[in-house]
């Protein structure tokens, strides 16, 4: 099993990461709570890690309904989004 506690040192991801990663609506991979840990399998969470970086449309998608579900909440209460170009 795979925490926060021990996943960088087993993945190489931040607590931070992998807390953000699990929290994100549709992850697909069961989660354990005990307390403030958060548990996943640590066979399935490498598998879904390497389908992530085997597929990179996925997160395009995902970065574009983020990016539409703003927009949406702009218009909604009479704004607008600003494109700004991206640093680096």
């Amino acid at each position: 099993m795979l925490s926060q506690k021990n996943v960088e040192s087993v993945t190489g991801i931040p607590a931070r990461v992998f807390l953000d990663t699990i929290r994100r609506p549709g992850f697909p991979l069961p989660v354990t709570r005990l307390g403030k840990l958060r548990l996943v399998q640590r066979e399935a969470f490498v598998t879904y890690l390497q389908a992530l970086a085997g597929d990179p449309a996925p997160r395009r998608a995902a970065a574009e309904d983020e990016r539409t579900g703003v927009a949406a909440v702009l218009a909604a209460v009479g704004l607008e989004p600003v494109r700004q170009p991206r640093a680096g």
